[in-house]
């Protein structure tokens, strides 16, 4: 009878305290979707924020850092302006320790942005197409230790961050507009004014290929007895580069075909025969 009786002791208990245990579930749960909702609504105005000033703001502001750091500094605001009210509705005073609280954020802001340029950091990001130690791609993740780096024809390859680190790394998506640059020779005999012309107006009707920093321009590099060495300069968008520069090669060589004033120089070899100085034996 004895465990009958401590069973039924235990469950007449949990009966009695079902009703305060059910209020403080609830009391609690509401708690923690008020502070959800509080952060999610933080979040996503400094988030818009932070996409209206990146948009507007940062073009006309010499020093991008401080805003990085401004907006950085507002998501941490939320999440700690959160946990002191959380705190707040369990009954516990925060003044004090939110007023230091809100204190140690501003002043690791602070730190932050005059210690940014002196931590070492890898120049690129996850979306960023690179080129280092003979790999070129676009950049995968980042993480501690590695560096993974998709390649064009679809491999991944992973270099150590210490290796990219101490290694020469282009980075073809820091800047807007790639130049493009080809060589071919032309005969010597042909009209080169005409022919330079010709080069630059094939260039220019691509819509591709931009006035700014530069407009499509011709130069004679080098001649020689095979011919007139043209390079021509033009400038694209980067995501456009590889099209570009791809399909202008193929509207010079179709131009040259067509014989529109262009022509190439074929390639010459001089070849010399000796006569044998050796007598012819006699029978």
């Amino acid at each position: 009878m004895e465990p009958e009786t401590s069973e039924t002791g235990t469950l007449e208990y949990i009966k009695s305290h079902s009703d305060v245990v059910m209020e403080h579930v609830g009391e609690y749960s509401y708690l923690v979707a008020d502070s959800l909702s509080f952060i999610l609504l933080g979040t996503l105005f400094v988030f818009l924020l932070h996409k209206l000033a990146a948009r507007f703001l940062f073009r006309y502001v010499a020093n991008g850092r401080l805003l990085r750091v401004i907006f950085g500094t507002l998501y941490f605001l939320v999440l700690v302006v959160t946990i002191l009210l959380v705190l707040k509705q369990i009954g516990l005073e925060v003044g004090a320790v939110g007023s230091i609280a809100i204190l140690v954020v501003l002043v690791a802001a602070v730190l932050v942005y005059f210690l940014i340029p002196f931590l070492p950091k890898l120049p690129f990001i996850p979306g960023h197409m690179i080129e280092t130690n003979g790999v070129m791609g676009t950049v995968d993740t980042v993480s501690t230790f590695h560096t993974m780096i998709r390649k064009f024809d679809g491999t991944v390859v992973f270099l150590p961050n210490a290796l990219v680190m101490a290694s020469r790394i282009l980075n073809y998506s820091y800047t807007p507009s790639r130049r493009i640059e080809m060589t071919i020779t032309v005969s010597a005999d042909s009209e080169l004014a005409e022919t330079q012309n010709r080069l630059v107006q094939i260039v220019s009707e691509d819509e591709r290929v931009l006035d700014e920093p530069s407009a499509p321009a011709v130069f004679a590099m080098n001649a020689d007895a095979i011919g007139v060495q043209m390079t021509i300069y033009c400038w694209v968008k980067n995501e456009d580069f590889l099209g570009a520069r791809s399909d202008l090669w193929l509207k010079l060589v179709q131009a040259c075909e067509a014989g529109n004033g262009i022509t190439l120089s074929l390639p010459k070899q001089e070849v010399f025969v000796r006569e044998s100085a050796t007598p012819a034996l006699s029978v």
